[in-house]
């Protein structure tokens, strides 16, 4: 096994005397700002120290208004749920303030941050704590997913001043936003919602992916401030069979990443997906490939004729030209039909299918279900195959670390490999953010020693960052079981006689390192002690 020992964990408490809510993960250079409760902190990527902070309490009359109408005094803090550097030296960052949602933006020089505007942050940030959302910068706008009311029954898609449809459950229904991400002419956000479409008894949750076009203005009249090109589709993260098994319910998704998958080139978002609470309990992993995504955008709608009838896809005749949804040149010129139609068909007939054809990463646990998702992409192993390194993090504070490892042979099979469980908090607790970062390669430590990326772990309590291997762990000592580990960043350096590590001298160059991430054998190892770390 690799472990982390205490001396491989860098871990940063904040304010010891209140819980800090450390939630949001922004990298500003070699500094990673971390969105708290009242506090933005500002730490060095090298050890987690503290280099700045940025106090942001809500005035008094916000705070004592927020307990009037209710709420109790952890709930009427100002928690940061946004946060952004649009430009160099600049930070802009939004907070609930006591369920009256603002936003600020502040200069960044030396040791300081001056506040340069305040507006608003209706529609951008949540009020309440508690609520999922979501936010991303494109084009210089930001586009959000939140809720707009005290109450949180407002959902909403917002770019200043286009919003969806309001309390239209067929747009948006009681949605929890997980993600967002911007792509091409596109704005994607990724949530779970109640779904419409599901009318047997009870009701149930689904897991969507919707698009906006960047350059959609609004439509003309009546469908001013409205989007015009809103669409959804629903992520199908199933294992597959004559009665599928579905994880209905995204809870967290990872950048875009671009990779070589078998024989085939992909952009692909790898989500995290849980059962119901009351059901199995089961977490999975699955990826959902852009160009996918992008079909079921093209493909047919889903409508339902009468009130008690079945979804069925609309007919492509009954779909006005231009078609809705698209990007058009000027969205305000829209006529009626193509607008009148995307009011009330939003949802696209296909699912989007799991990459792979099935979820990488499946557990069925009473104990522990996943929370967040992190991935390394494409990460070099000698010999030039490439791997996806997937960390996920859990409610109970571990980090699964794992590969599919046909990804770098096949575009639609499985092998899913469990590298490591690591356990590295002291305490079990949900994690709430992971992030993989690095510093930039031009600021390297002078003694020349590598630095290979961290993986940064979010809880309430505490911000932890670890490396992303221990490879050269005094506990491997033997060739088989360094290759044994079938960890991407790590390979047997045969005239060092030691395993080494992604980024070690000569390592793409296969005659010096022995490695096999698809089977954790190779015939040049003398023969030891083999382990196991297969997890099917």
């Amino acid at each position: 096994e690799t472990g982390y020992g205490p001396e491989d964990v860098l871990k940063f408490v904040g304010n010891e005397s209140v819980v800090d809510h450390f939630k949001l993960v922004t990298k500003d250079g070699n500094s990673l700002l971390i969105g708290a409760r009242n506090t933005v902190f500002n730490l060095s990527i090298h050890d987690l120290v503290e280099q700045q902070r940025l106090v942001w309490t809500s005035p008094e009359d916000d705070t004592k208004m927020c307990l009037v109408k209710g709420k109790d005094e952890e709930a009427c803090q100002n928690y940061i749920r946004i946060m952004v550097v649009p430009s160099p030296g600049r930070l802009f960052v939004c907070g609930t303030n006591s369920f009256r949602p603002m936003c600020n933006t502040y200069i960044i020089s030396d040791s300081n941050y001056t506040l340069e505007a305040t507006k608003n942050g209706q529609a951008v940030c949540p009020y309440d704590p508690r609520h999922n959302s979501t936010s991303v910068l494109a084009d210089n706008e930001l586009y959000s997913g939140t809720v707009a009311d005290f109450s949180g029954s407002d959902p909403i898609i917002y770019r200043e001043p286009l919003q969806t449809e309001q309390y239209d459950s067929l747009s948006l229904n009681a949605p929890n936003f997980v993600s967002s991400f911007t792509q091409g002419d596109f704005v994607y956000f990724f949530f779970r919602e109640t779904a419409v479409e599901f009318i047997n008894c009870g009701k149930a949750i689904y897991s969507r992916v919707a698009r906006v076009c960047k350059w959609d203005k609004g439509g003309p009249h009546r469908f001013r401030n409205r989007w015009t090109s809103f669409l959804k589709s629903r992520l199908n993260c199933s294992i597959p069979g004559d009665y599928p098994f579905y994880f209905n319910e995204i809870q967290s998704a990872s950048n875009l990443v671009e990779g070589q998958y078998g024989s085939m080139s992909s952009k692909l978002i790898y989500g995290v997906f849980n059962t119901p609470s009351n059901s199995i309990p089961g977490s999975a992993v699955c990826a959902f490939a852009l160009q996918d995504i992008a079909d079921t955008f093209e493909g047919q709608f889903k409508e339902q004729t009468g009130i008690n009838s079945n979804w069925l896809p609309v007919n492509n005749a009954k779909v006005p030209d231009p078609r809705p949804g698209s990007c058009h040149n000027d969205s305000r010129a829209l006529p009626d039909p193509t607008l009148n139609f995307i009011k009330t068909h939003s949802l696209m007939d296909e699912n989007v299918p799991a990459f792979f054809s099935q979820p990488i990463l499946v557990r069925t646990s009473t104990i522990y279900r996943f929370t967040q998702i992190a991935v390394d992409a494409q990460i070099k192993t000698p010999g030039g195959k490439t791997y996806d390194v997937i960390f996920v993090g859990t409610d109970h504070g571990k980090i699964i670390k794992s590969v599919n490892a046909e990804s770098a042979d096949s575009a639609d099979k499985v092998t899913s490999v469990v590298i490591e469980e690591i356990d590295v908090l002291t305490k079990s607790e949900p994690i709430r953010n992971l992030e993989i970062v690095r510093t930039m390669q031009y600021d390297q430590p002078k003694d020349g020693s590598y630095d290979d990326g961290k993986l940064i772990i979010v809880t309430d309590s505490q911000v932890v960052a670890i490396q992303l291997h221990r490879c050269h762990n005094d506990k491997i000592t033997s060739c088989s079981e360094c290759v044994a580990l079938q960890d991407p960043y790590c390979a047997w350096d045969k005239i060092a006689g030691k395993c080494r590590s992604h980024g070690a001298p000569r390592w793409l160059e296969e005659n010096y390192f022995y490695q096999n991430v698809a089977t954790g054998q190779h015939a040049a190892c003398p023969s030891g002690t083999k382990h196991h770390h297969h997890h099917h």
